[in-house]
């Protein structure tokens, strides 16, 4: 796992969507950051799912549920997508007091309460001139002139879903799993997973709208979040695994928490042995208190950067962040086929997942991704304080 700084402030123990702002188009709105999707701690303020608990079992769950009578547990039915047998969501009285019997038993890997996740050549796109400059200040269209992805490639968007209707997007998007409502449709209610998956691959030099930063590469939609931009832990390690499964080369979470959960550091690790590219918002709480899963050893974490490549006085700072990538009033897509203006890290993180998706293109493993990303990024005021490497750099990373 990366070093972590010891923290200088506390902030509050929430999983969900990074908080953003918005602003639509004509003229694009902006949103003010959001919290990133966070992972709430104590049950009185709602903060993990009530009664919920997370467990894996280290030998078969069949042996050992015979002994969850004596806690007052019992298996709650799980979705048909999940991938880890062992791992099992119970529900109980007392959360706090469950788990740590749980952990104290020899058959029992570890448990923990189910978390809550709060929400070059030149394109012809409408709003790329004049309301984009994501792509132009990391030297993306450049890039496009050597790759602009592959149609046999996925980007997974991990998020509120994403409106697959939107004519910026309807002809890319791949409909996965909803893992809020346990079904094959995965519609953004809320806004953020589309404003996402926009900036990471909208269709481009298509005479409308905004241009992404893998224009050939496909969007994998995958939910996790509900309308109001929370989902589970569980629910979130679970999409991970299954964005992995289902062979997604890059996976998008602008999510998280300030919290280290062993379910959702384990899917992650799961993800980049299956060769995916695990990329994560770092949060926006203005604070060096590391952000999960951004932190882990296996995803890449990225910060916001404004249009002067000045850090966002929102973002998260440290040495555990490893990239920099605009964050600041960033133009994408939106539901109903709108257009609005989104600040967080959760903007930034797609702008590197692009990135990373054209890298994929060119039949590069996730380690030489990530070698490229961080080695090509170009230094800026605060690199090796506030984040370990730069901005990104799409062309040199592409020539990398």
């Amino acid at each position: 796992m990366k070093f972590k700084k010891l923290a200088t402030l506390s902030i509050a123990a929430t999983l969900a969507i990074l908080p953003t702002t918005t602003t639509a188009f004509a003229a694009p709105q902006v949103d003010a950051p959001k919290k990133e999707t966070k992972i709430n701690v104590t049950e009185e303020v709602g903060k993990y799912k009530k009664g919920e608990v997370v467990v894996k079992f280290k030998s078969n769950s069949k042996m050992a549920k015979s002994q969850l009578n004596k806690f007052g547990a019992e298996v709650i039915d799980e979705s048909e997508k999940v991938v880890d047998s062992k791992v099992k969501v119970l529900k109980v009285g007392n959360v706090e007091a469950v788990v740590k019997a749980l952990n104290k038993n020899p058959n029992v890997e570890y448990a923990e309460p189910n978390y809550i996740f709060e929400a070059a050549f030149t394109p012809n796109d409408t709003y790329y001139s004049g309301y984009q400059y994501g792509p132009q200040n990391t030297s993306t269209p450049a890039a496009w002139d050597i790759t602009q992805g592959s149609s046999s490639q996925e980007i997974a968007i991990i998020d509120s879903g994403v409106d697959y209707n939107h004519p910026d997007l309807d002809g890319k998007t791949i409909l996965g799993y909803d893992f809020v409502d346990n079904d094959y449709d995965p519609m953004d209610l809320n806004s953020h997973g589309t404003h996402v998956a926009g900036t990471a691959a909208a269709e481009t030099n298509n005479g409308a709208g905004v241009a992404g930063m893998a224009p050939d590469t496909k969007i994998l939609a995958v939910r996790a979040l509900n309308a109001q931009g929370n989902g589970s832990l569980n629910d979130i390690a679970d999409a991970i695994r299954y964005s992995a499964d289902t062979g997604a080369e890059v996976i998008n979470l602008s999510l998280g928490c300030n919290c280290d959960t062993q379910t959702l550091e384990n899917a992650v690790d799961y993800a980049w042995s299956k060769g995916s590219v695990v990329i994560a918002a770092a949060g926006n709480d203005g604070v060096s208190t590391t952000f999960e899963p951004a932190s882990y050893a296996n995803a890449i974490a990225v910060g916001a950067v404004d249009s002067s490549n000045n850090v966002a006085s929102f973002s998260n700072f440290g040495t555990w962040v490893d990239v920099t990538a605009p964050g600041v009033s960033i133009a994408s897509t939106v539901p109903n086929g709108g257009y609005a203006y989104k600040s967080g890290t959760s903007m930034a993180a797609p702008h590197v997942a692009g990135l990373a998706g054209l890298l994929a293109s060119q039949g590069r493993s996730n380690s030489d991704i990530r070698s490229a990303i961080e080695q090509t990024a170009d230094p800026i005021s605060g690199t090796g304080y506030y984040f370990e490497h730069g901005v990104i750099n799409s062309l040199d990373a592409v020539q990398y």
